[in-house]
């Protein structure tokens, strides 16, 4: 693919958060057709002749480096052209990202041949209008915001310089580019004058804390205008895009001179604005005097509200909001004869196609971070509602590159912030024989089949004498999380290590999926050995955790006696760990989704997890459970539509939870759409 082509960057060593642009200037004949074939390190934008024309590196690993084929048809003109590569290089990990050297590689064909490759010869420079190696985070999982300054001046151009120690090779993009849409609509909530207060730290507590002073906003032919009065520090405007999207975020405005904005994105009002310093919401960009456009296509933002506050006594805003970015699907039909899940479903839908871009995303305001665990949920959901396969397999794939030396798998892919779940790394086994039975793809599970027998390899490997496994501790950062409730979410750097049903479970379903997997390939020993291993796991599991006086699973063997656990005895169940025990109780309290009328103490499971209750009472007695499960997601998500909801919330709790981050649009909780499906 790039055989004649070097990787290049600028002439010094790169340094985090640094912008780069690639100036390549050729000549186009009439009736000829023109690619471009490009990959780099870490995110670029292409302009053609002014014009963006494409945007976003797939994210990927040292070993699996991936690389985009754009056509140029139609964006060319006879004669000279211009292409300007943007290239902006992170250069520190996040759970987003892992850090590799700086660079960018290309290849310009002319009718299927080479025409121009990257080499040092093309010209380079510092990108004049972002700020440079400000290295400010948005949250560890996203990375870092941005900071822009339109009123900077054009710089020189100077040789490149080839970049050494990269090997490896390279992939096309397993899934489709997202593709950008027009300007979103967008309505003024209120705006009017801003003091500061005294001690606030940064541009998002800044924003959290000024005093607002709302007044009536002018409507003029040019857009919003707004004055500040005597004693107030500048102006602020927040406006509403009508529900949760994601999209680059654009902004066309008037301002009387050279000025500072400050601009914060956020899911809801519930702090009179967004709430910028939860994390840190915000980005920074400076206008000149006069009329100006900006276009950011780098950061992607997800959100329902966007504000700006602006140290001038007016300001003029023509446009601020986002241009919608998207992986290009096409919907089903469906309906369910009801109104309530007819809107329930759609809600869901928009939910899964939110949390859909490069690959799937946990919620795309505070992370959009790939995840074994929510992207089970999300593909469950996808492959009723969309019946498409390759984004699935895409993700699957960027999945099994993120294996770690002691054999699990790191906590998010690509992710160069790492501790791992050990539980999730079982639900990747679950996924692949999930997207087996739905796509039918053969030769995705027997190329991977050797990963996942190794993988299952490293959970055997640490059966003791009782037949179970101890949860992992020690160095390595391991996270033995199960889920957010009560007991069950772990402690991040886990040093002692602890026998947890909860794991055991999770590798009992994990052995019985391989086991199904080797069945339908035609490894009928591994089949038999697998399912095996699973019985005699149940059988300890039943052993060491079934307390008889109460029917209920215990969660952990030297701890928390007296509670119980919704998720673990739904595993349980579902696992067969539960087959010759009386389940009365059991079921009443999944059923229930907690004590129910049985006088114990008992946790609920959360949205995240749900699935897993839902399918072991419908394994358990499908005609008997279908109703209950149906009238519950009924109750769950369409109390969450009465609250206002465009996409479905992390958990119930909504924004109030994770200590006032709980995100408005999760992936995870978009099941209705797979239940909907098997259930009506």
């Amino acid at each position: 693919m790039f055989e004649h082509s070097e990787w290049i960057w600028l002439s010094k060593p790169a340094e985090p958060d640094e912008y780069a642009d690639f100036r390549v200037v050729f000549h186009a004949e009439a009736g000829r057709r023109y690619r471009l074939y490009l990959s780099c390190d870490s995110d670029y934008v292409l302009y053609c002749n002014g014009v963006l024309t494409a945007f976003g590196q797939y994210p990927d690993y040292h070993d699996y480096k991936v690389y985009d084929s754009l056509s140029l048809d139609g964006a060319l003109r006879e004669g000279e052209n211009e292409l300007l590569i943007t290239v902006w290089y992170y250069g520190a990990d996040s759970q987003t990202y892992i850090r590799k050297e700086a660079g960018l590689i290309f290849r310009l064909d002319e009718d299927d041949r080479p025409l121009l490759c990257s080499s040092p010869r093309v010209p380079s420079r510092l990108t004049p209008r972002y700020r440079q190696h400000q290295a400010c985070l948005i949250t560890s999982q996203l990375g870092f915001t941005f900071s822009y300054d339109g009123t900077a001046e054009e710089t020189p151009y100077a040789p490149s310089r080839v970049t050494e120690g990269r090997s490896g090779a390279f992939y096309p993009r397993p899934a489709k580019k997202t593709t950008l849409g027009e300007r979103l609509p967008f309505t003024p909530c209120f705006g009017g004058g801003y003091r500061e207060k005294t001690g606030s730290r940064g541009e998002a507590e800044r924003m959290q804390n000024a005093y607002l002073s709302a007044r009536p906003i002018r409507r003029e032919e040019t857009g919003l205008t707004l004055t500040a009065e005597e004693g107030e520090d500048g102006v602020f405007l927040i406006v509403d895009l009508g529900r949760e999207c994601v999209g680059f975020p654009e902004l066309e405005l008037t301002a009387p001179e050279d000025c500072e904005l400050g601009i914060g994105w956020g899911e809801h009002l519930g702090d009179g604005r967004c709430r910028t310093a939860v994390r840190n919401f915000t980005f920074r960009c400076r206008v000149p005097a006069g009329k100006s456009s900006c276009l950011w296509a780098f950061r992607r933002l997800g959100c329902r509200y966007l504000q700006l506050f602006a140290p001038v006594r007016e300001l003029t805003v023509s446009y601020l909001g986002l241009r919608p970015v998207s992986y290009p699907l096409t919907i089903l039909p469906f309906s369910t004869g009801d109104r309530l899940r007819d809107r329930i479903y759609e809600a869901g839908v928009r939910t899964l196609m939110l949390c859909m871009h490069d690959h799937y995303e946990d919620c795309p305001w505070r992370e959009q971070a790939l995840y074994t665990m929510d992207s089970r949920n999300q593909m469950l959901c996808g492959y009723y509602a969309f019946g498409e396969y390759r984004f699935p397999r895409a993700c699957l794939e960027l999945i099994s590159h993120g294996f770690r030396k002691d054999g699990l798998l790191s906590i998010c892919f690509p992710g160069g912030l790492d501790f791992p779940i050990p539980s999730f790394s079982l639900i990747w086994i679950l996924q692949m024989r999930e997207y087996l039975l739905h796509s039918g793809d053969e030769a995705f599970l027997r190329e991977k089949y050797p990963q996942l027998k190794q993988l299952l390899s490293v959970f055997l490997d640490r059966r003791r004498e009782n037949g179970l496994i101890d949860s992992f501790s020690g160095e390595g950062g391991y996270w033995n999380f199960y889920e957010w409730s009560e007991g069950l979410q772990g402690r991040f750097n886990e040093q002692v290590s602890s026998t947890e049903a909860p794991l055991n479970a999770f590798l009992s379903l994990a052995l019985q999926a391989l086991g199904d997997v080797a069945r339908r390939l035609g490894f009928r020993e591994d089949a038999d050995s697998l399912l095996d291993a699973a019985a005699s796991l149940n059988d300890a599991l039943r052993r060491r955790f079934f307390d008889r006086k109460n029917g209920l699973f215990d969660s952990f063997a030297d701890r928390w006696q007296g509670k119980y656990s919704v998720l673990t005895n739904s595993l349980c169940l579902l696992c067969g760990a539960a087959e010759g025990c009386p389940t009365e109780t059991l079921r009443k309290v999944l059923e229930a989704n907690g004590a129910a009328d049985t006088g114990l103490y008992v946790i609920p499971d959360t949205l995240s997890m749900q699935g897993f209750r839902f399918d072991a009472l419908l394994a358990y007695d499908r005609e008997r459970y279908r109703e209950p499960i149906l009238r519950e997601l009924d109750e769950v998500y369409g109390a969450m539509l009465l609250q206002g909801a465009t996409s479905f919330w992390e958990t119930a709790e909504g924004a109030a939870d994770f200590g006032g981050a709980g995100s408005l649009c999760h992936g995870w909780s978009a099941l209705p759409v797979y239940y909907y499906h098997i259930l009506l």
